[in-house]
């Protein structure tokens, strides 16, 4: 009998009624690192009668182990996504909102649309969403503690493993008194379907006119962290800068919004596929 090596990154049990149960096997003899591979040695398949025409012939079961394989080998290694999340147009701006934008906004918010919102009406205009950036300025008139927001509802993946989002923040303008104080910040959310909220990230600026240098744009990435005992069915982000204290005003001008990461794809339509071919095989020959 022929005996056949085929590399593969993992080892592959399929269980069948009586004989038909058959594997591939890491034993002493079957295993032989190459290359971070393993060689499995198929040396237990048998030749069996056809029942229908009586004569003798191999049994599928390397092919069955091979479309096994092939159908599993698409779910062994994660892939790398990245998601831009920079305003592509006007998006729903200048909502008037005291508590700005809540994380249940977001989840109720249309997916991919973003939204402005000012705590109160005399600081309409300042948050701009245009074309690959976002634009969020404060001025003194903003009550202390509260300011301006924007956010978004976004979907990533499924199976993610790793994340993290990145931006790019540039102090664009400044008027009045030279102290003027605001915070910017950046809070990621994972949702659940029924829409309960978790920070998974978050991120902060004290003093932003003095943290920042006028025209030079700064480069900001921070780790989204995921609990994997989670299965979240949405995720969204808020801006916001908030008057801490003093009268003037600034703005900022918010792009290169991106979310990447590592996910284990789900199994792909010819995946399941080839395991459907394999089990037709094997119901043809109990049959």
């Amino acid at each position: 009998m022929e005996r056949r090596a085929v590399f593969l990154p993992f080892c592959v049990s399929i269980m069948g009624e009586g004989d038909n149960s058959f594997s591939f096997p890491f034993g002493t003899g079957g295993k032989n690192m190459v290359t971070d591979s393993f060689i499995c040695i198929f040396d237990s398949f048998m030749l069996t009668p056809d029942s229908k025409s009586g004569t003798d012939f191999f049994v599928m079961r390397k092919t069955l182990c091979l479309l096994a394989a092939l159908a599993l080998s698409s779910l062994s290694n994660a892939a790398s996504f990245s998601l831009e999340l920079s305003p592509t147009g006007g998006g729903a701006q200048n909502t008037v909102s005291l508590d700005g934008i809540t994380p249940q906004d977001i989840f109720d918010y249309e997916t991919d649309v973003w939204h402005g919102t000012i705590t109160k009406s005399a600081l309409s205009g300042q948050v701009s969403l245009n074309d690959g950036s976002l634009g969020l300025q404060l001025g003194g008139v903003a009550d202390v503690g509260k300011g301006n927001f924007a956010g978004l509802k976004f979907d990533m993946p499924s199976g993610v493993e790793s994340a993290k989002m990145s931006f790019t923040i540039t102090y664009t303008s400044a008027w009045g008194a030279a102290n003027f104080n605001c915070d910017y910040t950046c809070n990621v959310y994972g949702f659940t379907a029924e829409g309960t909220s978790t920070v998974i990230g978050t991120w902060s600026l004290q003093n932003a006119k003095a943290s920042l240098t006028q025209n030079e744009p700064v480069d900001v990435s921070f780790d989204l962290q995921l609990d994997p005992d989670t299965d979240y069915s949405s995720f969204g982000l808020i801006f916001n800068n908030t008057r801490v204290a003093n009268a003037g005003g600034m703005g900022c001008e918010i792009s290169n919004i991106l979310i990447s990461g590592e996910a284990v794809p789900e199994p792909a339509t010819a995946s399941l596929g080839l395991l459907g071919l394999g089990a037709l095989l094997l119901r043809r020959r109990r049959n």
